[in-house]
């Protein structure tokens, strides 16, 4: 599993950064863990899930549509 800074994980996604700290406080994405230093570390999940949002949003999904979604997905896996 990688641990990625947030420009890494934004350019691996195509999502800028603005872009992801906005998810994060959305709650789309949960806040990352931070290093020592207080840098946001991210993982694989993490692009998956930046993947799926922007997917969602590009089929003409809102925010709380594609919220739902996720909820119900991490349901379905409890």
């Amino acid at each position: 599993m990688q641990n990625l800074l947030i420009g890494n994980l934004s350019r691996q996604t195509g999502v800028p950064v603005r872009t992801i700290r906005y998810y994060e406080l959305e709650g789309l994405l949960a806040p990352s863990s931070r290093r020592s230093s207080g840098y946001r570390v991210y993982t694989e999940r993490d692009i998956e899930k930046l993947r799926f949002i922007r997917q969602a949003k590009n089929f003409g999904l809102t925010l709380n549509e594609i919220r739902s979604i996720m909820r119900c997905s991490r349901q379905g896996l409890e």
